[in-house]
């Protein structure tokens, strides 16, 4: 199967071959990668990328899924399916607009206070889930409009943890 897959908006295409039940082959430019998975809840799944095991987390949003990957978020879309849609591309509404863990999870540290100004990719919130913490970033520049979480909460997806006021363009 082709799919065509735009991070950071950057198409790249890929190409799935199953091979079995819980293992694919995938192909992305010169490099492959052979992939067994397992799927652990509805938005994690352990895989195994060429011996390299890592859990992931997927959040699904109207346009495409948020994954947390090694402690980073990619925001993915079907390329094929927006062009179908005739979907338009947003400068905020391509990525995430809140800050929330993928999980629930335990808040281990809060990096900013209410007005500091951040950037786009700043961390602002370390969050803890099975042993593994998770740096989430401001979604875009702005200002601290409120935190609403301190050391030691406990959160759940879709929390907002830290209100960010977008700066004006």
């Amino acid at each position: 199967m082709q799919y065509n897959l735009t991070i950071k908006e950057e198409t790249l295409p890929v190409e799935i071959e199953v091979t079995s039940a819980n293992t694919i082959s995938a192909h992305m430019g010169e490099n492959e990668y052979d992939i067994g998975f397992s799927p652990v809840c509805n938005n994690q799944i352990h895989l195994d990328v060429n011996g390299r095991r890592m859990n992931v987390y997927v959040m699904r949003s109207s346009d495409g899924k948020i994954i947390m990957l090694d402690g980073k978020s990619f925001f993915v879309q079907d390329a094929d399916l927006l062009e179908q849609s005739q979907v338009k591309k947003s400068r905020i509404d391509s990525t995430p607009t809140k800050v929330t863990p993928p999980i629930p999870a335990v808040v281990i540290s809060v990096l900013v206070k209410k007005g500091d100004t951040v950037e786009k990719g700043k961390t602002v919130v370390v969050v803890s889930a099975m042993k593994m913490e998770t740096s989430l970033v401001a979604p875009f520049n702005g200002v601290v409009a409120q935190v609403n979480v301190q050391e030691g909460d406990k959160v759940m997806p879709e929390d907002i943890l830290i209100d960010i006021k977008a700066e004006e363009e």
